[in-house]
């Protein structure tokens, strides 16, 4: 049984992707697709984050290179400059110095982070995420959508199912998303089971007032350390029953 998932490299994203990871033998950073554009909902979790702080949750953003006018993927997008990473260190400190391990992990893996050097977003996300990946040891085998030569002509449910297809994928583990757009038939014809994540986000402590599970997964380890492990507790559900279909 191979379980894949396929997703783009968000910044230091939430706690349902490393549930995706924890369920996943295999895992695509899906980054030769096109990068969201515009502001408000449609720019995504690719640039942003959310962190929980004292006044509330606020975003961590990395100002990127928009000037391309046109089809900009997102493993050619780069950071307008460097300035960004001395204000989101300052903004995670502020929002959990506090929290029961900021010095561990604070030192161990966010000053890392953001000390590695890149220009390129695709990069950064990649590693950040691999290097939390480590610590939570939720490690399945990485690979980048861009180094495979799948067809850029394909329809989006067809270039997914090329990739399920070439890591012999019995199961495709996908988040919500794809219910806009995901060809099911072509899945079933070729024997691979498509679930959709069901998050449980069961809560943690965490400080500052009601419980947001959709921050950065920083916030569970700030708070939680070598246990989060044990909270990554999502599971996935075959697509028929998680959209009701008979």
């Amino acid at each position: 049984m191979i379980r894949i998932v396929i997703s783009q490299p968000m910044f230091l994203p939430w706690r349902g992707m490393f549930e995706q990871l924890k369920l996943s033998d295999v895992f695509v950073f899906y980054d030769d697709v096109q990068l969201p554009k515009g502001g408000g909902k449609g720019r995504g979790f690719i640039t942003r984050v959310q962190i929980k702080t004292k006044t509330g949750w606020k975003w961590l953003s990395v100002p990127v290179d928009r000037s391309s006018k046109g089809y900009q993927l997102i493993k050619d997008v780069c950071f307008q400059n460097d300035d960004w990473r001395n204000r989101h260190l300052a903004a995670i400190k502020g929002a959990y110095a506090d929290t029961p391990f900021y010095n561990e992990i604070y030192e161990s893996l966010v000053v890392p982070i953001y000390e590695y050097k890149t220009k390129f977003l695709n990069e950064f996300s990649i590693n950040a995420i691999k290097k939390l990946s480590s610590y939570l040891g939720t490690i399945p085998r990485f690979y980048i959508s861009s180094d495979l030569n799948i067809s850029l002509e394909e329809d989006p449910s067809q270039r997914v199912l090329g990739i399920c297809r070439r890591f012999k994928a019995d199961e495709y583990i996908t988040g919500h998303g794809a219910r806009n757009y995901l060809n099911y038939e072509i899945f079933e014809k070729n024997n691979i089971s498509v679930k959709y994540m069901e998050y449980k986000c069961t809560p943690y402590p965490q400080l500052y007032g009601e419980f947001n599970p959709y921050v950065t997964i920083l916030d569970l380890l700030f708070n939680v350390g070598p246990e989060s492990y044990d909270l990554l507790d999502s599971d996935a559900v075959y697509w028929k029953e998680w959209k009701g279909v008979s």
